[in-house]
């Protein structure tokens, strides 16, 4: 049947609408908040993402998971068989999701897991989160590990496949991108399609800390399960393979890493033999030769680095003095540093947005009573106050950036025999936060 004009002008107004509206939604400025990110969970910076996503609702089936042995006690690296067949044994008890269609976006994700208990955070965009935990196992009973992901800033939450192994043999998440990302600490399992599957990662032994960075990734772990020593590795991102990196000094006690842009910064301690001193190791060439500057810490006690989410040459060190620790900055990458506060105790966590701010936090005071705030500096140091107080018994077990206006932190509420892990958000750098519901 042939249209009036009237009918004609109708269809081409709604067709123009209907452009107008598909060119808004394919738009890169107006379809994601871009922003960058340093990788450790505090500290790297990292590209935003752009781009169109399609999530469908599928279900991830999360199932008990035999009970693996464990390394040593707490604090211990020793007592296991590194390289027992968890791949092989447990292929069948690893959760599933269907793989999407839409390219770069990794497995579409299904269900929020019940009881889930977020452990780590990791972020490459201000939209798209993952996080590391535990939750109820849908198979049978007890708990499992689980993987939930958000791909618009955490209005919603959806489950992806974890690594089949026990909630004990991965602990810590951490993604370069949409599609690769690490769950390490003490094993160490690769994904290179956004968890739709993973790789276990043959390595000596326990590896402690991963960031990655500007197409990088760097781990550090022990040489041997008895963890004699400590080694760097690095392996571009996507890529399975891990090589050693010869380091100018050995990396002894404890050493700690952290990652902006192509800056590399290693700081540890050297007291194996005759040597006594610290140290501080500078890269800006993926990790092909060093420079050695100054370690603000005492060697025998270590410390830790992280580097400001600005991306300039700003990095913090907390240093432990044995009774209490002390906070340093450094405004031109570790060439020389300033002691801008003390009294915190051993255990203190720094993350940074600038040179100016940062967010200290840590497990227990010098009393052995968990905190119950996170403490802000806006003056480079000098001073601290409270800026989240949850309750007297809650603990804030992680503090970090995406950007220097975006923080997150994981805080730990209840009493001693009840607990529940949240995850908290700043979007002004760390003054105000409120708390983010996980769920679908």
């Amino acid at each position: 049947m042939d249209e009036s004009p009237n009918d004609l002008d109708q269809l081409f107004k709604e067709a123009a609408q209907n452009a107008a509206g598909l060119a808004h939604v394919l738009d890169p400025t107006t379809a994601i908040e871009r922003g960058t990110r340093r990788r450790r969970f505090a500290r790297r910076r990292r590209g935003a993402l752009s781009g169109l996503v399609v999530l469908v609702a599928v279900v991830v089936f999360l199932v008990p998971l035999p009970q693996l042995q464990l390394f040593g006690s707490s604090g211990s690296h020793g007592g296991k068989d590194q390289h027992q067949s968890t791949t092989s044994s447990l292929a069948s008890t690893a959760s599933t999701a269907t793989t999407s269609s839409v390219t770069g976006i990794g497995p579409l994700g299904g269900v929020m897991p019940a009881d889930f208990q977020p452990g780590s955070f990791t972020a490459v965009s201000l939209d798209e989160w993952w996080m590391l935990g535990s939750a109820r196992c849908l198979a049978g009973s007890g708990t499992c590990g689980a993987i939930v992901r958000t791909t618009d800033g955490g209005s919603k939450f959806a489950g992806i496949p974890s690594p089949p192994v026990s909630s004990s043999e991965v602990t810590q998440l951490r993604f370069a991108n949409a599609l690769d990302g690490y769950a390490f600490d003490p094993e160490l399992w690769q994904t290179t399609n956004g968890g739709t599957s993973w790789v276990k990662v043959a390595a000596p032994g326990p590896v402690t800390e991963l960031e990655a960075a500007d197409g990088e990734a760097y781990a550090l772990g022990c040489d041997s399960a008895n963890c004699t020593s400590m080694e760097l590795r690095r392996s571009p991102v996507g890529s399975l393979t891990w090589q050693k990196v010869s380091t100018p000094v050995p990396l002894k006690d404890g050493p700690s890493l952290a990652v902006s842009g192509t800056d590399l910064y290693v700081l540890g301690g050297e007291t194996g033999g005759q040597h006594l001193r610290a140290f501080l190791l500078y890269s800006d060439d993926k990790a092909a030769s060093f420079v050695e500057r100054v370690d603000p810490c005492t060697a025998v006690l270590g410390g830790r680095v992280t580097a400001a989410a600005d991306g300039s040459s700003s990095i913090w060190a907390a240093c432990p003095t044995g009774t209490e620790a002390g906070t340093w900055l450094s405004n031109n990458g570790g060439t020389n540093w300033l002691q801008e506060q003390g009294g915190f105790p051993n255990s203190v966590q720094l993350a940074a947005a600038s040179s100016l701010v940062a967010l200290a936090s840590s497990a227990q005071d010098q009393n052995g009573i968990p905190p119950n705030a996170l403490e802000r500096t806006a003056n480079g140091g000098r001073s601290y106050s409270p800026v989240l107080s949850v309750s007297s018994f809650s603990t804030v077990s992680w503090v970090g950036f995406s950007d220097p206006d975006r923080a997150y932190a994981l805080v730990e509420e209840g009493d001693s025999g009840t607990t529940t892990a949240r995850l908290y958000e700043s979007n002004d750098g760390g003054a105000a936060w409120h708390r983010v519901a996980t769920k679908s």
